[in-house]
């Protein structure tokens, strides 16, 4: 206790000193929910610093999901899904690279054959 008393006279501790049963376990940490939710150790730890940077960073885009669904309208019918996969199948072989198209195609004659 008298290296806290040292550093408080030198006024390197700033506020109310910890008592002895507060150092091990302080008020910050007993607040911080996150603390807890590392169950995989050090290296979730580590794992949770490097994705913050990169977020921070710009390098992760961070999207807040919700429970509501993405779609902004009424589900597509089988008959509509149809139709979609028909212009893009046209629109993909007037103006896209002939090999992806014929790729393409083939993908979206096996999705029709599902819907069918």
């Amino acid at each position: 206790m008298g290296s806290i008393n040292d550093l408080k006279e030198r006024k390197h501790i700033f506020g109310t000193l910890l008592t002895v049963d507060e150092i091990p376990d302080p008020a910050e940490e007993r607040e911080n929910g996150d603390l807890l939710n590392f169950e995989g150790g050090d290296q979730a730890i580590a794992d949770k610093v490097r994705h913050e940077i990169a977020v921070a960073n710009g390098e992760v885009v961070k999207i807040d999901s919700d429970d509501e669904s993405e779609e902004d309208g009424p589900p597509f019918t089988p008959t509509e899904l149809l139709d979609l996969c028909q212009q893009l199948k046209t629109g993909c072989m007037q103006h896209g690279d002939p090999q992806l198209s014929l790729n393409l195609s083939s993908q979206l004659h096996l999705f029709r054959a599902r819907l069918r």
